[in-house]
């Protein structure tokens, strides 16, 4: 298979035209044309960082205090914001498909084991090992309703290099037309209400392609875009759908409002990023089990570098050599240099590697330096909301379409329920006699994470599945209800956040919806 023109397009049969060729996309298509069926790529953007214009304004963010802009957010490229992320891997939990979790309004409509059973094979895409629990670190007390053995995963640094060149090279079973955005979708007049072609633009020439089956891959905002703009151009292909499309946007919330001392000064090395016997880099978590208020994911991080209670000689060697201009008192830092002489020469070798080697993406490194204090990171659920939506602007993009309005928020209940979870690990910790955690008090807590607080990188919920239409936006094929043939492969489609980094779980459920497309084909059904 091959890149192609649009002029060459138009001139073959493909059984899938999938609209995105990043994570979600690429791992869809591969598997669609592994299977012997053709598969044509349809990318806005080609083979460089995908890095989008400082001047493209396709977005009117209403809340930017909360949500960063897309030039940010997203990479238009040929394995999209896989050239960007920070490829962290873990899988969704199996309190996030619980039916009866009170957190659950609209829980996942499908068991966990069903979801479960394409982590491994999209791990494998992405690169990095499958294995997501290690043993708590020697000498760690067992905690009761905290769990250190579930960790989170880097993927391979050229993973997103590897996957352009595949394509470059022609060594992909799927076919790639670059430079390319879908227009609209043309409907055929029947009761099906089945895409039978789509408007393609590329280099300003416009087409129309005929196609079988539709998979938008285009990330959870230009994928819910390009279903407002097809809602509000065939008003009668949507009638009675739900209007959940657009709704319930979620994100994630993340930051560092607390610190935590350990009892054991031995412990803490053992919750910074390891490598074991050549497997992918992992990182222990906190996590809370039993009845908790959300789901968060706690780790340890380094205090600032200008804070000198890290009492590590490497980090205010680092930060003297970086700093030095604009320092007043340097003596705790010094200080931390005579106690601490190795670390200089640590921080000197770790300057030397970063000279010397290309620029990439690295683990952050956890200087271990005793009982602590150390900053306890975390990244928490975000509980959906109604007025957290997408809608079609009055104004329009370069290509004459509307443009999308972005309107995010973290309701109280999401904040209050990170704050009543740090309390929750801080009292658990301190009775197992593990740790100790230091919080600001109540209101300040909230403040200091509702100011940490914004998103738009992980784009879930605007097209939650559902096994109601009342409920969602697709089905548990993730086919867009009202519709025979259209498909959604995206984050968008998650009905709960979780704690997890998404990329893991979108590569997993596009997976699944591969092998429910091949089902189709295999059987001539159409669900």
């Amino acid at each position: 298979m091959s890149r192609i023109n649009l002029t060459q397009a138009q001139t073959t049969e493909y059984d899938i035209c999938v609209i995105g060729a990043g994570a979600a996309g690429l791992a869809l298509a591969f598997a669609l044309g592994r299977s012997g069926l053709r598969v044509l790529v349809i990318e806005q953007g080609g083979f460089d960082p995908g890095e989008i214009d400082t001047t493209d304004t396709r977005d009117e963010i209403v809340s930017p205090q909360t949500h960063d802009p897309r030039q940010r957010t997203n990479r238009e490229a040929v394995a999209g914001t896989l050239m960007g992320w920070g490829g962290r891997c873990m899988p969704f939990d199996p309190e996030d498909f619980a039916a009866g979790s009170p957190r659950h309004v609209h829980p996942w409509p499908i068991p966990f084991e069903d979801y479960a059973r394409w982590v491994t094979p999209a791990a494998e895409f992405l690169d990095t090992d499958p294995v997501f629990h290690e043993p708590a670190p020697p000498g760690w007390p067992a905690v009761e309703g905290v769990n250190v053995e579930r960790v989170e995963r880097l993927n391979a640094l050229e993973q997103a290099d590897d996957l352009q060149d595949r394509l470059k090279q022609g060594d992909a079973p799927v076919d790639l037309l670059s430079h390319a955005q879908l227009l609209s979708m043309c409907w055929e007049d029947s009761a099906e209400n089945r895409v039978h072609a789509l408007q393609i633009l590329q280099d300003g020439q416009t087409a129309t392609l005929p196609c079988r089956q539709v998979v938008l891959a285009c990330g959870g905002l230009e994928s819910t875009r390009l279903l407002l703009l097809e809602q509000a151009a065939q008003p009668s292909v949507f009638q009675g759908s739900s209007e959940a499309l657009g709704r319930y946007y979620m994100g994630h919330l993340t930051g560092a409002v607390a610190e935590i001392t350990f009892r054991d000064p031995e412990i803490c090395d053992g919750f910074g990023y390891r490598s074991e016997n050549g497997q992918s880099p992992y990182r222990r978590r906190f996590v809370l089990t039993g009845e908790t208020p959300s789901n968060v994911a706690f780790w340890v991080e380094n205090l600032a570098p200008s804070d000198p209670r890290h009492g590590s000689g490497e980090i205010s060697a680092k930060h003297l050599l970086k700093h030095s201009e604009r320092f007043q008192n340097p003596a705790p830092h010094i200080a931390n240099i005579l106690r601490d002489p190795v670390g200089m020469f640590d921080a000197m070798r770790a300057g030397a590697n970063r000279l010397s080697a290309a620029a990439a993406r690295r683990p952050q490194r956890l200087v271990a330096h005793g009982r602590g204090p150390y900053a306890l990171a975390y990244h928490a659920e975000h509980f959906p909301e109604h007025d957290s939506r997408v809608m079609l602007s009055d104004s329009t993009d370069r290509t004459g379409r509307c443009r999308l309005k972005v309107d995010f928020r973290y309701g109280q209940r999401t904040v209050q329920a990170l704050v009543d979870s740090h309390k929750l690990l801080a009292r658990r910790l301190q009775a197992g006699n593990a740790a100790e955690m230091v919080l600001p008090e109540d209101d300040t807590l909230a403040e200091a994470i509702i100011k940490k607080s914004r998103d738009g990188y992980h784009q879930i919920g605007l097209t939650r599945m559902s096994d109601d239409p009342k409920d969602g936006v697709v089905n548990t094929n993730c086919r867009v209800y009202g519709t025979e043939n259209l498909f959604v492969a995206s984050a968008s489609v998650f009905p709960v956040s979780g704690q997890a980094n998404p990329t893991l779980s979108v590569v997993a459920m596009a997976l699944r919806l591969a092998d429910h497309i091949q089902d189709q084909h295999r059987t001539g059904s159409a669900t």
